[in-house]
């Protein structure tokens, strides 16, 4: 084994750690291989089945058996290293669409077919990240288990029944009071840094449900086991993790390293991001590094990036005019965040965001804020591109989290104007983090000085009770987060074809 100094910066945690690295134990898996052979030999890899004179049923098995498709990154230890084969907990951390889902995915399938006497728990951020990713989604258990395998949902008891009677129950983080009393022989845990209430807390409890053996477990002298699949983060919880370190094996696994399944636009976005900032490859290479500012923003120089107004481009993609208004139901909640931003693909293929005007104000009338933001639009909208039905691509945008109905309906009083919501399923911190790559990148532009919205980025770390501290911020991430960061077409590895594995794609993979 190896241990990665690119994994971790400072510290000795990792150390004397079994690290999995794709540079050390490949990048492509068994079928990858097999299409780079046959692309050497015969120039393509067009009608391999008939050059391999494989049968349907073959075929079907290469696409359903997990170890022809998985790299070694997506592979339990076992499978990679003989010498790790009594690990506790597989730790995989993988930047942002390196399918750590697929992995995780996987190896649950296999453990159930595995161990008849299986007991399994799966545990996500919430009810509805459970059933839309680990669950239903193009890389979760319901997808890639094979049509023989293919286990029975049941909803009402949160379960799922494998063909062999084998019972997987899922639960969020959030109800791990429900965890007690069972005692689990392997378990899933997915990003845990979307963990909100008390993830420590959670993590020690699925330790001590899973305590449960099996028959063919104490055959083989094995523990229950965990598999950990997420981004990494510089938290307590992962140093947790880190601490007990009895069959503890870590894998890392880059964005890119699963390019063949990615839009390549988003790929050419995450490379700057990576190239460009220290959380950019945290969140894209997978890099776990424990010293990093707690201040998101501190390290992005906006003096370099910079235009002034009449350097600005004439016209964009799009414009958002992004506001988080107050409720006044908290101290000192009284200023509302409005902030313009436009967006615009540019000649080096990725998406610029360019900050047009912070309007941010204080003000108890609802109506102000509202006002100022439909002023805004009128504006702005002359500089947004328009769609099909010559309407410029232009609208407000609000988080419905807090006030809920209350936002559109001011803005309505108002004036009628396009309007888009959304109810917010992740952290200040958590949007913040990738606007943040992109902003140290250089990705993100502020066309002129807006003094008071860049103070508030220096000093901004994302944690509860901010308010008044981040109206300006939140109203800056939002926009940016949602129709940039979000804007890739991951269809997972699960999702490439109806048809076998699409070997042609194998270009766009990076050694």
């Amino acid at each position: 084994m190896t241990t990665s100094k690119a994994v971790v910066e400072s510290g000795n945690l990792l150390d004397g750690l079994p690290i999995l690295r794709p540079e050390k134990h490949g990048r492509y898996s068994r079928l990858d291989r097999l299409a780079l052979k046959l692309r050497e030999r015969f120039g393509a890899v067009h009608g391999f089945a008939g050059r391999l004179e494989l049968t349907p049923q073959e075929l079907l098995t290469l696409h359903y058996e997990p170890q022809f498709s998985l790299r070694p990154m997506q592979q339990p230890p076992d499978l990679v290293d003989a010498s790790l084969a009594q690990w506790r907990v597989w730790f995989l951390l993988g930047g942002r669409g390196a399918g750590k889902t697929h992995a995780g995915a996987a190896s649950v399938i296999r453990e159930a077919r595995q161990d008849t006497g299986a007991r399994i728990l799966i545990v996500g951020p919430t009810y509805t990240e459970i059933q839309k990713n680990q669950l239903e989604g193009p890389s979760g258990i319901l997808t890639l288990a094979p049509p023989w395998f293919k286990p029975e949902h049941r909803k009402s008891k949160k379960q799922l029944i494998f063909p062999n009677g084998v019972v997987a129950d899922y639960l969020p983080a959030a109800k791990a009071n429900k965890f007690r009393g069972y005692g689990y022989t392997f378990e899933w845990l997915d990003e845990i840094v979307a963990w909100d209430k008390d993830p420590e807390g959670v993590y020690e409890e699925c330790c001590r449900v899973g305590r449960g053996t099996s028959t063919r477990m104490r055959e083989l002298g094995l523990s229950s086991r965990k598999v950990i699949t997420t981004t990494p983060a510089p938290t307590q919880l992962f140093r947790a993790i880190l601490k007990d370190r009895e069959g503890l094996v870590l894998s890392r696994s880059s964005t890119f390293d699963n390019a063949a399944n990615l839009d390549a636009a988003y790929i050419r976005q995450a490379r700057a991001a990576a190239a460009g900032s220290s959380i950019g490859r945290r969140e894209y290479l997978g890099e776990l590094v424990f010293d990093l500012d707690p201040a998101l923003f501190r390290k992005v120089d906006w003096n370099k990036t910079r235009i002034s107004p009449k350097s600005r481009p004439e016209l964009f993609d799009f414009v958002v005019v992004s506001v988080d208004p107050a409720t006044g139901e908290k101290r000192n909640a009284d200023m509302h965040g409005i902030v313009v931003v436009g967006v615009r693909e540019e000649a080096d293929g990725l998406d610029h965001c360019y900050v047009l005007a912070d309007l941010s104000l204080r003000s108890p009338e609802p109506s102000a804020w509202a006002k100022k933001a439909i002023a805004a639009l009128h504006h702005w909208e002359r500089f947004a591109r328009k769609d099909a039905r010559s309407r410029p691509r232009a609208w407000v945008f609000a988080e419905t989290n807090t006030g809920g109905s209350m936002v559109p309906h001011t803005i309505r009083q108002v004036e009628k104007v396009k309007m888009k919501t959304e109810r917010a399923r992740q952290s200040k911190a958590a949007r913040a983090a990738p606007v943040s790559m992109l902003a140290e990148a250089g990705l993100v532009h502020m066309v002129g000085k807006h003094p008071k919205l860049e103070e508030q980025l220096a000093k901004f770390t994302g944690q509860e009770g901010g308010h008044a501290r981040d109206d300006r911020v939140d109203a800056l991430c939002w926009p940016i987060f949602k129709w940039v960061v979000q804007k890739r077409k991951n269809a997972g590895a699960a999702g490439r074809a109806g048809s076998m594995p699409a070997f042609e794609v194998l270009d766009h993979n990076e050694e």
